[in-house]
């Protein structure tokens, strides 16, 4: 229902409410059991509808603006915020499991979500859904790494609770990937293949080719889809705890999701090869070493980088030192590794678990692209597990994720010990 719609509601609930205190005063009568209830239930009506009205007012106000062009202000900020705080996931699950409609700020943000995703192509199919700007903040820093700067602007800090659980970012996010969210349709990117590369010439002499070749990547929306049970009773209960419980696991999901086909696509793109044929490489400082030079050779960004490791590279990075007995390769004071920010995935696997590891190092700002299109989409299904007093929740998103530029990645496929 749109605001003039919500606000005629209103006027007729209040009419009548009215009416039924009034007449049995013209008529000389005591009021009815059958009137008094149905005046105490049209004075819940006026009050639920009063924060509905409150509510869409907020909303019409900052879609006005958003579609005037105008800057998301730090006021508006604000406001969303506020309205994320009193956003409840177990309600709204809830609510949609006992077949009724969502109300506040759950129905807002699930029409708002809708809006979203129909203007980007896409058909929400849960009753429970929250908006990109609801997720989001222009210009919010991301701090997922203290200092570092990477990716900011794409992630925020400060959503709150259940919402801010939704949105915790992947791995591939954290290491500084380009992020692009409310992507529409399908992304094509310009890609260089082959750099060009300049000649020197005579005053008057013919130029060169510059030798430059480039192709393109497109990006398409892709759905990822998870789903988890939860009992009746849990529902009912409630609260931020609850809402915290069930966001963090549908997060989860989605993420190794995410992940782990963003580094399945990563291994099979023709980065920088470290790897040595038909053989195991040690995993060692000159290992180390010769990854930085390959992605510094060409032409990548050193100060942005970050390795990664599947968990027996990991093991053999902690045992790793840089001079035999004199002082390790990965410092735990401020987990690097030889000098460059580390972190240890299941999701980059082991050749063979336990004996021979994967690594990744690079510059994932420059390398990789990650869209997300549209919100997220929540649907409740009270009816599979309902013999066992439970609710299953399918949670659903679509993203896209390639490689924008692989020379600024290198990998070994075969690190060993020595």
């Amino acid at each position: 229902m749109n605001l003039n719609e919500l606000k005629a509601l209103r006027a007729k609930y209040y009419e009548e409410h009215v009416a039924l205190v009034e007449n049995p005063d013209k008529e000389g009568r005591q009021i009815t059991e059958a009137e008094e209830q149905r005046a105490e239930w049209l004075v819940a009506e006026v009050a639920s509808l009063d924060k509905r009205i409150k509510h869409r007012a907020d909303h019409e106000k900052m879609v006005a603006r958003m579609v005037g062009g105008e800057a998301v202000s730090r006021g508006e900020e604000r406001e969303i915020e506020k309205l994320n705080g009193k956003f409840s996931l177990s309600r709204a699950v809830l609510t949609a499991a006992n077949g009724r409609s969502l109300e506040g700020i759950e129905a807002e943000w699930a029409q708002e979500a809708q809006r979203e995703m129909r203007a980007q192509g896409l058909q929400a199919v849960g009753q429970v859904a929250i908006p990109m700007k609801a997720l989001y903040r222009a210009g919010a820093a991301d701090a997922f790494e203290a200092g570092s700067g990477d990716g900011s602007g794409f992630v925020a800090t400060n959503v709150p609770g259940a919402i801010g659980s939704l949105i915790a970012p992947a791995v591939i996010e954290r290491l500084g990937t380009t992020v692009i969210n409310g992507a529409t349709g399908n992304l094509k990117f310009p890609r260089v293949t082959v750099a060009a590369t300049g000649t020197a010439e005579g005053e008057v002499d013919a130029n060169a080719a510059s030798g430059l070749e480039m192709d393109e990547l497109t990006l398409s929306p892709q759905r990822v889809s998870a789903k988890t049970t939860y009992s009746k009773q849990l529902l009912l209960q409630g609260g931020a705890a609850v809402d915290l419980v069930i966001a963090q696991e549908l997060n989860a999901a989605m993420n190794k999701f995410i992940d782990t086909k963003a580094f399945d696509t990563l291994d099979g793109a023709s980065v920088n090869d470290l790897s040595t044929s038909a053989a195991n490489t040690v995993m060692n400082a000159a290992l180390a070493v010769a990854m930085e030079a390959a992605v510094l050779a060409d032409g990548a960004d050193l100060s942005n980088c970050f390795y990664v490791m599947s968990p027996y590279a990991y093991q053999l990075a902690k045992n790793a030192a840089q001079v035999s007995s004199v002082s390790a390769l990965y410092d735990l004071s401020t987990n690097t590794f030889n000098g460059y920010r580390a972190i240890a995935t299941p999701y980059l696997v082991d050749i063979t678990a336990g004996s021979v590891g994967q690594v990744l190092f690079g510059n994932f700002q420059q390398g990789a692209i990650l869209a997300y299109f549209g919100g997220i989409d929540l649907l409740v299904d009270p009816y599979s597990a309902a013999g066992n007093a439970q609710i299953v929740l399918h949670v659903n998103r679509f993203f896209d994720f390639d490689v924008r530029q692989a020379n600024a990645l290198a990998k070994c496929n075969d690190a060993a010990a020595s």
